[in-house]
């Protein structure tokens, strides 16, 4: 099954644009039409039919949330998207407060590594959220992929500036940090090495 892991914005519903994201690396990825989810492009591309998909969105919660106004309108994104491709889609929610305390994010993990099956295929969108939820996000997917047998496929990160004038958001684009995870991964492994060995290791990777 291929599991989508999606924050949501605190932004006004209509402040979220709709954009065409070029892809920085693989141009095959690349959906000549607009998103407001940026990794909803990549299911364009990528999906097929009968696939399963299981759709996790990240919802920040309190009396001024927008995650629900942001989440159907990301949902019905991916299901116009969807009907031409006709893969299986599911939903599932995991809240948070607004607050950054310990409890806070070690929720967010268990929840999170709670509503990920085994043997999922991962795709992760961290275009929108708070810095300590990404960093918890981080160690939720370590978690699945180390006991569930987890595999991530994608990591994107879709940029786009806002003017400080009223305007269209400008320079959009749709960013892979998949090896940015595996870099994570890849330092919780290095811990018994000398600094020498670590940094040829290191050296190896980044010239990949």
């Amino acid at each position: 099954m291929k599991v989508a892991v999606i924050t949501l914005p605190i932004r006004q519903p209509d402040e979220i644009r709709e954009l065409i994201y070029p892809v920085d690396g693989n141009k095959s990825l690349e959906y000549d039409k607009p998103v407001r989810c940026p990794i909803n492009a990549i299911f364009a591309k990528t999906l097929k039919k009968g696939d399963e998909l299981k759709v996790i969105y990240i919802q920040v919660i309190g009396e001024n949330s927008l995650g629900e106004e942001n989440k159907k309108v990301f949902i019905d994104e991916l299901e116009g998207i969807n009907k031409n491709i006709g893969a299986i889609l599911s939903y599932d929610t995991v809240e948070m407060e607004f607050l950054a305390t310990k409890n806070t994010y070690n929720k967010l993990i268990t929840d999170l590594s709670e509503k990920i099956p085994e043997n999922s295929e991962l795709y992760t969108d961290i275009t929108y959220g708070s810095k300590p939820e990404i960093l918890s996000l981080f160690c939720a997917l370590r978690f699945v992929e180390e006991f569930r047998d987890a595999f991530l496929e994608f990591f994107v990160y879709g940029k786009v500036e806002f003017p400080k004038e009223k305007g269209d958001p400008v320079s959009p684009m749709i960013f892979d940090l998949t090896s940015l995870y595996y870099l994570f991964k890849l330092m919780g492994t290095m811990d018994k090495m000398d600094a020498d060995t670590a940094s040829g290791i290191l050296k190896d990777f980044f010239a990949m």
